[in-house]
C-alpha cells in the first residue's frame, strides 16, 4: 500500500507520517518534492516515490506543483490519501513567524519554546504570516478528492477524535506506537522525548 499525507508547515505531519511508518513497517519520505537539492531529483520521484509499493509519503500541495506536478496526478498514484491541517491558522502563523524572526528556519524540526510574552511582541509579524500563509493554509481545506481522509491537530494529538478514524482509514487493528501521537511530543513543548517513544507490548 502507498500513503500521501497532504498538509502544510507546523501542522504535526512528521509526526503523523512517523506513527504510520512505524506501525506499518512502511519506508518513509519527508517532503521528497522539496527543490534546491533538499528533495529528490525528478527521476527518483518519477521512479521510485510514484511507484514503490509500502511507502508513507509527507508533503505539501505548493510544493508538489512547484516541482511541476499536477496535485490531481500525483494523488492517483497513491492507494491512501491522508489531508492533514493543523485547524488554527493563527497557531501555524505564531509558529512560523517565531522561526522567521528568530533566524532559526534550518531548524525546523527541533524542540523549542515560546511564551506569551514573545507572542505580545510580536503579533505585528504574527500578522504578516498570516496573511503571507493565507492561500497555503486554506488550500489544504479545498482539495477536492473522493476517498481521502481528512484529520486535523486536534483530531489527532489534542482531543482524539480522529485517531480511530485514522486507524481504520489504514486497517490497523493492534496499534503499537500510540505514543508517537501523544502531545507531550510536541516539538513546541521544548524537549519532546521522540527518542523514548512508549511502545505497546506485543502480545503473543
Amino acid at each position: 500500500m502507498r500513503v500521501l499525507i497532504l498538509t502544510h508547515p507546523r501542522s504535526g505531519g512528521m509526526s503523523l507520517m512517523k506513527f504510520i511508518s512505524h506501525e506499518l513497517n512502511y519506508k518513509q519520505y519527508h517532503e521528497p518534492f522539496f527543490g534546491n537539492g533538499d528533495g529528490m531529483s525528478d527521476e527518483d520521484i518519477n521512479t521510485k516515490l510514484l511507484v514503490d509499493d509500502n511507502i508513507v509519503v509527507k508533503d505539501f500541495p505548493f510544493r508538489i506543483e512547484e516541482r511541476g506536478y499536477k496535485l490531481l496526478d500525483v494523488i492517483t498514484k497513491f492507494d491512501k490519501v491522508i489531508i492533514h491541517n493543523r485547524g488554527n491558522h493563527r497557531d501555524v502563523a505564531i509558529s512560523l513567524a517565531y522561526f522567521k524572526v528568530t533566524k532559526n528556519g534550518n531548524k525546523m524540526h527541533v524542540p523549542y519554546m515560546m511564551t506569551d510574552e514573545w507572542i505580545k511582541e510580536n503579533e505585528s509579524e504574527i500578522e504578516k504570516m498570516m496573511d503571507d500563509t493565507r492561500i497555503m493554509f486554506y488550500t489544504i481545506q479545498n482539495i477536492s478528492t473522493n476517498g481521502c481522509l481528512r484529520t486535523t491537530y486536534d483530531g489527532l494529538f489534542n482531543d482524539k477524535s480522529d485517531v480511530d478514524k485514522l486507524l481504520k482509514f489504514l486497517k490497523i487493528v493492534d496499534p503499537r506506537y500510540l505514543d508517537i501521537l501523544h502531545n507531550r511530543h510536541r516539538l513546541q513543548n521544548g524537549d519532546i522525548g521522540m527518542d523514548h517513544v512508549n511502545i505497546k507490548p506485543k502480545l503473543i
